[in-house]
């Protein structure tokens, strides 16, 4: 079995992790719901959650050493043979794959308009989004298409030559950009109001809404629930401490989200913009206060959007790989034909995902106030990830036996840090997770 270098792993892991929602979900959320005290309440959600349920994953991956739908199988009693379905969690990696590529590509575009100059005003920037959402189909197909040739050649290469390659060489690139625009954000006037934004303590701002936004988000900035980390976690060096690579992860994800934070709103309070977040913010706010920066706000731009692409491809090549781990185990598949198989099932679903946000499509793929993308961001986001992340608590925490789990912990969890742990995922996270979900219905 080809196996990541420690390094690889950790990088890899973390590139999965730290995606497109940390850059446009998270500052957000710390800024309107209590600033600093909103961090303390995600830092202790993200260690309960988020790194408990991360951990789970990666014991049933050096576990079995086996793909995500082999590894469920191989674990389930007999008398409770419906769980060993639980591996097809895999399925919403290629739905999630199918939207964010199509989001990727809207960033290509992006990139190459902040080359050539972008409007001037509110009004020319949200028109220039809003003809090139709903009306600019070529292009938008071109650019898609061209995410997923590049996604699929890293994925064909496999885990050593392309996802750990791929890994080793953007994520140092995109925490140095990262790493560049906030030194010039220091030197900005506007930065210690983004600082007092995004770090002041406002203690009356958090409720217990505000703590479940908090657990959410601790949930899906870890990528969890597809079995990525599962996958991964199968090519982990062989005597790695996985408790100790979950952390670093985790750290660099929250790291690397606070930066973001910083930046981003620098430039906002800077031209005196109101913070928003998701596609206001990324392809109308931003590149409005870019535009009005000159040829420096060209540059920074620039560098913004390469950002944005690079942290997005290392999150949806994760998403293809659990089910390609699948298909060349189970059906004996040469790589490059189960991921051609992934790739045309995720590129034609992302297709159809394209067309209907567009203005001749749109009514047609629209189904209960919805349109087919904002269902599949919905479905996966509110159901699919958290039900897996309870899934795997309940199977962890309830179905195996203690002694089995802890001896998967093959030494690096014991002692106290066992027994916190395995009360964390069999009551805390699954009821947690499970409040999560009914927020967001």
């Amino acid at each position: 079995m080809t196996r990541f270098s420690k390094a690889g792993f950790v990088l890899s892991t973390a590139g999965s992790a730290i995606g497109l929602g940390g850059i446009w979900s998270f500052p957000y959320l710390v800024g309107q719901n209590g600033g600093f005290a909103f961090v303390l309440v995600f830092v202790v959600a993200f260690l309960v959650f988020g790194v408990s349920v991360f951990i789970i994953e990666m014991l049933f991956g050096r576990a079995s050493g086996q793909n995500a739908v082999s590894t469920f199988e191989s674990f389930a009693p007999k008398h409770l043979g419906f769980l060993k379905y639980g591996g097809f969690m895999v399925i919403s990696g290629v739905l999630i794959f199918s939207f964010y590529t199509v989001v990727l590509g809207w960033l290509v575009h992006y990139m190459f308009l902040s080359i050539f100059g972008m409007p001037t005003t509110l009004e020319g920037a949200k028109n220039l989004w809003g003809n090139f959402a709903s009306s600019q189909i070529l292009w938008q197909m071109l650019w898609l298409f061209v995410i997923v040739a590049i996604c699929a050649y890293i994925l064909n290469r496999g885990v050593k030559a392309g996802i750990e390659k791929l890994n080793l060489i953007l994520m140092p690139m995109l925490l140095f950009i990262f790493l560049g625009l906030l030194v010039y954000s220091t030197l900005q006037d506007a930065f210690w109001d983004s600082f007092k934004f995004l770090f002041q303590p406002d203690f009356s701002k958090i409720t217990s809404e505000v703590v479940i936004k908090a657990i959410g988000q601790a949930f899906f900035s870890l990528s969890l629930g597809v079995g990525v980390i599962l996958t991964y976690s199968n090519s982990m060096p062989k005597h790695g401490n996985f408790v100790r690579f979950a952390v670093m992860v985790a750290l660099l994800n929250f790291f690397f989200c606070l930066i973001a934070g910083l930046v981003i709103f620098t430039f906002i309070f800077s031209y005196g913009a109101e913070p928003t977040e998701g596609v206001g913010l990324v392809f109308v706010s931003l590149p409005l206060i870019f535009a009005n920066m000159g040829v420096s706000g060209q540059v920074i731009a620039f560098l913004f959007f390469v950002a944005l692409i690079f942290a997005g491809i290392t999150s949806a090549v994760s998403m293809l790989e659990p089910l390609n781990s699948y298909l060349i185990e189970r059906y004996g598949m040469k790589r490059r034909n189960a991921n051609f198989i992934s790739v045309l099932c995720a590129y034609l679903l992302g297709v159809v995902v394209l067309l209907s946000n567009t203005a001749v499509f749109s009514e047609d793929l629209t189904f209960f106030g919805k349109n087919l993308f904002d269902w599949f961001v919905y479905i996966t986001s509110s159901f699919m990830l958290p039900f897996a992340g309870v899934f795997m608590c309940i199977y962890m925490g309830w179905i195996l036996p203690k002694e089995r789990v802890y001896a998967m912990g093959e030494g690096y969890l014991k002692g106290i840090y066992f027994e916190g742990w395995y009360k964390v995922i069999r009551y805390i996270a699954p009821l947690g997770i499970l409040l999560t979900m009914v927020s967001l219905i």
